[in-house]
């Protein structure tokens, strides 16, 4: 019984050991096969670790320049976008396969645009993203991903908006009211194809009507009146020339501070 026991656990560490030399024996065409099968039905992590191990052990093959390819879109739908970056980045300067080089850049693009932060953070990250993607379409200005890396910029410019509109609002509530009105100037003159540039119209006649020059809000409307892109905007920022026209009162200080 002991010799049968002895015999089955023998025969249980050889299948193992088999199983093993067979997955480290496998050919690195037949490896990618199977991280690419990995890839394609969604398991990006298993996907990913066989491309690494393409990578590391087949370096200057035509696969390991294909498996920096799909690690790096493995890496991008598991969102970790850095490393996503690093491996778009060597397979962008190192293949001739424009049609894939040009789905690198873009997915590099998206990579940056993902890695922004919120508004009310450092908008270092935003800055380059734009720029990134602005270099994208200029390198490739027939790109099927014009649209969607239009897009990408749209919000990346409106994020800065809002960033400069909110630090003229917090400046116009402590009254410091030349730093409120840098701000808003910013907001108008660069991102003057943004829903904050109307606002930012608005807040600036504010601010000079807080700064007790109500004759220079008045002017200021009549010379921008016609610049506003919303009707409804303009309207809200003629109605408050009427409306604080003596005095805040009750809604006055509740547009500051709301």
């Amino acid at each position: 019984m002991k010799n049968y026991t002895l015999f089955i656990i023998l025969l249980f560490l050889y299948s193992c050991s088999s199983v093993k030399n067979q997955a480290e024996n496998m050919s690195f065409e037949k490896r990618f096969d199977n991280a690419k099968l990995l890839f394609e039905s969604g398991k990006y992590e298993k996907a990913k670790n066989q491309f690494q191990i393409i990578i590391e052990n087949d370096k200057t093959s035509s696969l390991s320049l294909e498996s920096y390819f799909l690690i790096g879109k493995s890496y991008l739908e598991i969102k970790d976008y850095e490393e996503a970056l690093y491996h778009l980045n060597y397979f962008s300067m190192f293949s001739n396969d424009i049609v894939k080089v040009e789905e690198a850049q873009f997915l590099k693009s998206k990579c940056n645009f993902e890695l922004t932060l919120d508004y009310k953070n450092d908008q270092t990250q935003t800055e380059l993203a734009i720029k990134v993607i602005q270099e994208f379409l200029d390198n490739f200005p027939n790109t099927i991903y014009y649209s969607n890396a239009s897009d990408m910029i749209i919000d990346l410019r409106d994020k800065l908006a809002k960033k400069n509109y909110e630090d003229g609002r917090l400046y116009l509530k402590i009254k410091k009211y030349d730093s409120a009105l840098y701000y808003f100037d910013i907001v108008i003159s660069e991102y003057y194809d943004t829903k904050y540039c109307d606002d930012s119209k608005i807040s600036k006649i504010f601010t000079y009507i807080l700064s007790d020059d109500y004759d220079k809000a008045k002017a200021y409307y009549n010379q921008i009146s016609d610049t506003f892109v919303s009707d409804n905007k303009n309207k809200e920022a003629k109605d408050m020339l009427s409306d604080f026209k003596n005095g805040l009162g009750f809604s006055g200080y509740y547009r500051l501070y709301k």
